[in-house]
């Protein structure tokens, strides 16, 4: 992996979600480094992962993102002081000393990339598939209990074509870099909306249906791309454990939009493909949530999608009067 795969990871940005929030009021942050657990992802690739994630959240209205630099600082005086390496368990009081509430602690798990061929006599065909996959955990610095724990994983596809000559394989060039790039800004940007919404409600919603196209709340400035698909969908029925507790709400699946065209604060969206919904269904202030292009694909085969406008569940009024004073 090259220099040019970091140079797109840093120009990559994310996006935000909704629900049970496990906060009320505004949350100060910090983010550790990112680690990398798997084989051809080097430090410092996986410290430009943490710092995408991190910029993802400083467009947030409750989130209050801490630099890297002062949480270094604060950790280069424990380290030395310990004569030792930083380890998760001295996050808690790196967080403490900055006058964090929570802190992040992340590592990349998994990075991929692999080649399908169909080859006839003259003319071939490739697809180019990334995968990437980023676990991260909150710990409470208070408590110092883990209160959230997300794994999420981004894909990218390509495709391409080659000429056969006398046994000679012209292959297309192919941005392997880019693709990659492209899958960690997936998989971050599952965990951004997932973050958000169950530390502090944050979602993002539509804000003018239309027939053709939709306008949606999610612009440049909070790391949307032309092309990048989000399922349109309202809340369902909540779902419990055994004990009781909540685990949230089913998302009743409306469409599958990507965006057609960007603007700082908002986007346009059309229908992201023939079977991925009726747009004449969504209605102002539906949810919307990053989906990738595999997913899209399985979604249409197994039609979810209604030909009716799917029931929506209210949430609780004490988390709607929350997020109306947001």
């Amino acid at each position: 992996m090259k220099a040019k795969f970091l140079c797109a990871v840093l120009a990559l940005f994310v996006c935000s979600c909704s629900e049970a929030a496990i906060t009320d009021g505004p949350v100060r942050l910090g983010v550790m480094k990112f680690l990398t657990r798997t084989e051809g992802v080097t430090e410092t690739q996986a410290a430009a992962v943490g710092d995408v994630f991190a910029r993802m959240l400083t467009n947030s209205k409750t989130i209050t993102v801490i630099e890297r630099d002062q949480l270094e600082n604060v950790a280069g005086e424990i380290a030395r002081g310990q004569s030792g390496m930083i380890t998760d368990e001295t996050a808690v009081q790196i967080g403490k000393i900055a006058g964090c509430n929570y802190m992040l602690i992340g590592a990349v798990t998994r990075y991929e990339h692999s080649t399908s061929a169909t080859d006839l006599f003259i003319f071939g065909w490739r697809k180019y598939h990334a995968l990437a996959t980023i676990d991260v955990r909150v710990v409470d610095v208070e408590t110092t209990k883990v209160v959230l724990s997300l794994s999420e994983s981004g894909t990218t596809m390509q495709k391409g074509t080659t000429m056969n000559f006398y046994g000679m394989n012209d292959k297309k060039n192919m941005d392997f870099a880019g693709l990659e790039a492209g899958a960690v800004a997936d998989a971050a940007s599952r965990l951004g909306f997932k973050l958000r919404e169950i530390m502090t409600g944050e979602y993002q919603q539509v804000l003018e249906p239309g027939n053709k196209d939709i306008v949606i709340s999610l612009g440049m400035s909070g790391g949307a791309q032309l092309g990048s698909l989000y399922r349109v969908y309202v809340d369902g029925r909540e779902i419990h454990d055994a004990d009781g507790n909540s685990l949230g709400h089913e998302m009743n699946d409306i469409a599958v939009v990507k965006i057609s065209k960007l603007q700082p604060g908002f986007s346009t969206a059309v229908i992201a493909a023939k079977g991925a919904g009726n747009l004449g269904l969504v209605r102002k202030g539906d949810k919307i949530f990053p989906i990738a292009q595999d997913e899209l694909q399985e979604m249409i085969k197994a039609k979810v999608f209604p030909k009716s406008r799917p029931k929506e569940v209210k949430i609780d009024s004490d988390l709607e009067d929350f997020l109306k004073r947001k």
